[in-house]
């Protein structure tokens, strides 16, 4: 409970200034000449205060934008997210949802011309779609291989985990004596790596809307 007539520093140590509260007011202002106080209440300073806040964030934050996208195109980015080649660059245009590459090594007419678009509407129209990280590849077997319940397949992959080359490669031909996890494995990456992406597009201010059976779902982290 708030205590009555508590004393409240408006200003900074420097140059403090106590004012009047109660468990009704927040800002006594003065007392009628029966001795009832007035001013600012509570209710009408927490209420003051949320919407000072909503203008607050409406003005220092981005709104989030939606992003309609078929099942199609959502699959079509995750798998995107996952594939890395040097001098390869894909980028999400975010007025129809399609992705396009840029090969950087081998640039034909088509692709001057894809380039010239991108630049003008670059972080507008087009952005550029990130590549799942090494770290993150790691963490994901990491992650999976201790939920394996065959211990003897588990140890293998932490044996794998431990060091040396192509641990990637390493870890997927150890999964192949047992197809189930193999099959496991991709679906736990796919799902890892769908909320990468949308907390990637959640960080340039999209939230992604999925057309369905002629029906949309909301997605979000």
């Amino acid at each position: 409970m708030r205590n009555r007539k508590r004393k409240k520093s408006a200003l900074s140590d420097h140059e403090s200034v106590s004012i009047d509260q109660d468990d009704q007011f927040y800002f006594i202002a003065g007392y009628t000449e029966g001795g009832a106080p007035y001013g600012v209440t509570w209710e009408e300073y927490e209420a003051q205060s949320a919407l000072a806040k909503d203008c607050s964030t409406s003005e220092g934050e981005p709104q989030m934008k939606k992003l309609v996208l078929t099942e199609r195109q959502l699959q079509e980015l995750i798998d995107t997210y996952d594939m890395h080649m040097d001098g390869i660059e894909h980028f999400l245009n975010i007025d129809n949802g399609e992705i396009v590459m840029i090969n950087s090594f081998d640039m034909e007419d088509e692709d001057e011309e894809l380039s010239e678009a991108i630049e003008e509407g670059f972080n507008e129209i087009y952005f550029r779609i990130p590549s799942r990280e090494s770290h993150e590849g790691y963490m994901d077997m990491e992650d999976f291989a201790d939920t394996v319940p065959n211990e003897k397949l588990r140890t293998k992959l932490f044996n794998v985990l431990s060091g040396g080359k192509k641990i990637f490669r390493r870890f997927k031909d150890a999964l192949t004596s047992d197809a189930r996890e193999l099959d496991r494995y991709y679906k736990f990456v796919e799902s890892r790596n769908k909320v990468r992406i949308l907390e990637w597009l959640e960080s340039i201010n999209f939230t992604v809307i999925v057309g369905k059976d002629n029906s949309v779902e909301d997605y979000s982290v």
